[in-house]
Order: structure tokens, then sequence, then C-alpha cells
């Protein structure tokens, strides 16, 4: 019989030659200071229209309350940093709006999930049972479970920070009820550092470690349903799809390391920017969903597209 130890390593090998970039392992008990504060953002209306987040909190600090028979919780992260393409002009283009980093290429959930597949596969065969693996859109407190499972650690942005690659990371998770061993927790290294916190357009960071998604041009550019509100228009800096500024500020991304998975390269997807015209001359859902189906950009419908189009265009005009 294979020992606790020699399990884990295994495990984590498979991991990695899935293509995960880091993979750190915890205890399925709860992470409860994690859980308060959540409770507590979600008490002070941050989470805006998201109202998912809103339901049966508890579970998202607690995975047993979901698998009663939970032990442990694999945490990965896939390095997305995506080269940037040679032609890619670096000054700020009036007809073009930007997409987020993560959002360059194919809808990572795609890819990412079948990795999870054979991941808990091989966890199956190994007498392991598990609970749903899951990419960003599972009740847990992902970014807690990392932390604690020493694969980064939480930066003032909110993002989680690895050692190797910054905050450009995917973040999956499998709970299982192997008892496998726990990885030493990290814990912030951000010091006095506030770039992230000044750098933000809009305010959203309201203090250290504390989001309002509600002024968040990522959150408004994607979740968000309705319009965009008029005092935030200006605030935009051009970003079409998603918001890397507190991410570009931070330290720990200064030198990224590009990632080598394929199917996220900027010529799999929308790259780095999109023609404001071309966003507005889309007809239909159809036609979107042909041009932009595979990506991370189907999260905002086509709707959501040309309001975002319409509101850079909007605050381009004002500042002109």
């Amino acid at each position: 019989m294979k020992t606790t130890a020699r399990l884990t390593e295994e495990i984590k090998s498979i991991a990695l030659r899935l293509g995960f970039h880091r993979v750190g392992i915890t205890s399925a008990d709860p992470v409860e200071e994690a859980g308060r504060h959540f409770e507590t953002w979600l008490a002070d209306g941050f989470s805006g229209e998201m109202g998912y987040l809103q339901k049966s909190p508890e579970v998202r600090s607690d995975p047993r309350r979901r698998f009663p028979n939970a032990k442990s919780v694999i945490c990965l992260a896939l390095n997305y940093y995506p080269s940037t393409p040679p032609d890619a002009d670096p000054t700020e283009d009036p007809t073009r709006g930007k997409i987020a980093r993560y959002a360059w290429g194919e809808d990572y959930h795609t890819f990412i999930e079948e990795k999870l597949e054979r991941l808990i596969a091989a966890i199956e065969e190994r007498g392991g049972n598990c609970w749903k693996g899951y990419v960003d859109h599972g009740p847990l407190l992902e970014r807690a479970f990392a932390e604690r499972a020493g694969v980064g650690f939480i930066g003032k942005n909110t993002t989680l920070i690895t050692p190797d690659y910054g905050s450009w990371v995917f973040l999956a998770e499998v709970v299982t009820d192997l008892d496998l061993v726990a990885d030493l927790p990290m814990t912030s290294q951000c010091g006095a550092c506030r770039r992230c916190l000044d750098a933000c357009p809009t305010g959203a960071l309201t203090e250290a470690y504390r989001l309002d998604a509600r002024r968040c041009i990522s959150y408004l550019t994607i979740e968000n349903k309705k319009e965009i509100p008029e005092e935030i228009q200006p605030q935009m800096e051009g970003w079409l799809f998603g918001c890397d500024l507190c991410q570009e500020v931070c330290p720990y991304n200064r030198t990224p390391v590009e990632t080598d998975v394929a199917r996220l390269s900027p010529k799999r997807g929308a790259g780095p920017s999109l023609s404001l015209e071309e966003i507005r001359a889309i007809e239909d859902n159809r036609q979107f969903k042909e041009r932009f189906g595979h990506t991370p950009l189907a999260r905002s419908k086509r709707s959501g597209l040309i309001r975002n189009a319409n509101a850079i265009q909007s605050s381009r005009k004002e500042k002109g």
C-alpha cells in the first residue's frame, strides 16, 4: 500500500504533467476568517448584481457542508500570461477597446475542466472519491484555500499572487476524501506597497483586501447587466472587457512568464484589443456567437459588449 506522502507526491506530479503550473494541498477544514470576511463583504453590498454569491455563503468556506467526507483540497494554478502580438500597437488607440489578458485566447473553462476530469479520474483510480472539480465558478473561497495550500498569497488587490507567475494565473480545485499531506500556507507579502490601490481609476479598491465590485471595471464590463454609471464611464480608460490595471502595477508582475498553453494564444481568440466599430456592427446573437462563442467574451453577451463599446466612445468624446 502506498504511504500518504507517496500518494500525495504522485497526485501532485500528475497535476503538473496535465499542465498545471502550481499545485498545493490543504485540509478541507473551514477557512473561517475568510468566510467571515466574505459574509461582511456581501452584507456591505459589494457583490453588486452577482446574486449567485448570496446563495449558501457558508458552503464556500466549508466544503464539508456539501461533501461531508472531504479531507483534502487540491489547489491548482495555471499561468495564463499570453505573448503580446508583435503588431500590437502599444499606444492608446481611440478606435479600439482593450481586453484583459486572461481573455485574449480561448475560454479557459473548457480546457481546464478537461484537465480536472483527467486528474479526478487518476485520483479515483487510486481509491479516492472527489467532489466535482471547479474553475472559478464553484462554491469555494478558492483564493483562501489556495493561500492556505501554499500556492500563493492574497494581495491587496484581492488577487492570488504566486511566487513564479505573479497574479497572472487561473485557479482550480479538487476536493477529495483522501487524507493527503498538507503544504505550508503562505501569508501576505505586500508590505507597505499600495500601488494597486492607487492605480484603480474608479476607487473600487476601497482599502487593502476589499474590492467594491460595483465600481470595478471588470465587474461593470462583464457581470453587470445594467448600463455603466455615467460617472464611471470617463474612468474606464478604454477597457472593453475586464481590466488589468491593478495587476500591471504589482511588483510581483514585473517579469511575467509567458504561458505555454497554446489555446491561450491571442491568435485563438479576441486578442489584446478590438475595434469599437466592429463590435457595434455585430448584427445579431448568432453573429456574436460565431465570433466570440469560444472565448471568455461570450460571458458579456452581445448586448453587454456593445454597451461597453458605446460607453468607451462616449467617455472619449467627453474628454475630447
